[in-house]
């Protein structure tokens, strides 16, 4: 590894600890009610898209809240309104406005969108074959639309998996948690350790 990537690579692992908790306590600060959320970097309807889109990824099942329960598009809203520079958020909106046109939104406005044309854009692109899932990654965002649409997603989805894993209420009482961690104990099994729950940060 040359000196300079090595340099590049510690200013960057720096710049992320020194973000952790700023990120950490805007993720925390995310309790307004989901149907009173008024975004501040998206407009209504891409919020309401936000939502929709997030919803389908991590919905709620019997046994645990989904994303909409812990506040996730708000986090999304306010990670790009806070954290993003003026790039990054360019980036982030031109991805959100390549995803309205593709949903093709009827003159009634996005509230009638049905779940349907959701779940069909999210199809499409997130669970595309490998190898198309390659061409995507490899286009440039500037040529092809498809790819705009495919990296907008994934940063979306993963974005709202690691918001919705690092939430208070997920932590705490769905993933496995320990404020107090005692001996750490080796070569043991997931399943005799937390019942087969991943570990909370």
């Amino acid at each position: 590894m040359k000196r300079r990537d090595a340099l590049k690579g510690l200013g960057l692992t720096l710049g992320y600890t020194i973000a952790a908790p700023s990120i950490m306590s805007l993720l925390q600060s995310c309790k307004t009610e989901v149907t009173l959320w008024v975004p501040k970097f998206l407009s209504v309807d891409e919020g309401i898209i936000i939502k929709k889109l997030i919803d389908i990824i991590l919905p709620a099942t019997e046994t645990t809240p989904g994303a909409l329960d812990v506040n996730v598009p708000e986090f999304i809203d306010l990670l790009a309104y806070k954290m993003y520079d003026d790039e990054e958020q360019l980036k982030f909106k031109k991805g959100i406005d390549a995803i309205t046109k593709a949903l093709n939104i009827p003159e009634e406005g996005t509230s009638e969108l049905e779940h349907k044309e959701y779940d069909a854009l999210l199809a499409k692109y997130l669970k595309a074959s490998k190898e198309q899932r390659i061409i995507y990654e490899n286009e440039s965002d500037e040529n092809n639309v498809d790819a705009i649409i495919f990296n907008a997603l994934s940063e979306l989805r993963n974005n709202a998996v690691w918001a919705y894993k690092t939430s208070e209420q997920i932590g705490e009482n769905v993933l496995a948690y320990d404020p107090i961690p005692g001996a750490q104990i080796g070569c043991i099994s997931l399943e005799k350790s937390t019942n087969s729950k991943a570990w909370s940060l």
